[in-house]
């Protein structure tokens, strides 16, 4: 899939934010899985970094966390294209954009950008983080957070890389997401 370079609606932002409307799930499905190329402006890399659009599917509000969101799989089509809310442990995932505020809510059925590759703060698991070696690949835990061992990669999801060591439960940390949803294990 070519990136695109116009983005549909502002980053930290939802679709119905800008069109003072609200979605339904059959709304805005042609946008849905797009994937949009933007540069990095929060984080000072100034690097080319991609942005997937979803649909949050979770059938309630989500509540931004510096968190990974995880995939619906609910009907034919949904998966890397609608959200079922924060990821599970070890799943195929992505994190909210780092433009969005924590607190800030994203109605359900409505649009959101998540990181497809590129940098992105993520909040570090509340019981024991050993992430103890700049570059250990990452999985989500239980709640969305990153998991504080790191990735098992022939059973869990890998999400990114860690770009300095972490030991520190609830904190963000920066990773480097890795593009594409590939299957656990490969």
């Amino acid at each position: 899939m070519t990136p695109v370079t116009a983005l549909p609606f502002p980053r930290g932002g939802t679709m119905s934010d800008w069109g003072q409307i609200t979605g339904s799930d059959t709304m805005w499905h042609q946008l849905e899985g797009k994937i949009v190329k933007v540069v990095d402006t929060l984080h000072g890399t100034g690097q080319e970094m991609l942005l997937r659009i979803v649909k949050n599917d979770s059938g309630g509000a989500l509540t931004v966390a510096r968190k990974f969101m995880g995939f619906s799989v609910t009907d034919a089509g949904d998966f890397g294209r609608r959200s079922s809310g924060f990821a599970g442990a070890g799943k195929v995932c992505k994190p909210l954009d780092d433009a969005y505020t924590v607190g800030q809510v994203i109605p359900d059925d409505d649009l959101f950008y998540v990181v497809e590759e590129g940098p992105c703060y993520v909040k570090t698991e509340a019981s024991a983080v050993a992430l103890t070696g700049t570059g250990n690949v990452v999985a989500s835990d239980a709640s969305g957070f990153v998991n504080g061992t790191p990735c098992a990669q022939a059973s869990e999801y890998a999400a990114g890389v860690i770009n300095a060591a972490a030991i520190t439960v609830e904190t963000d940390i920066m990773v480097q997401i890795s593009r594409g949803l590939n299957p656990i294990g490969t």
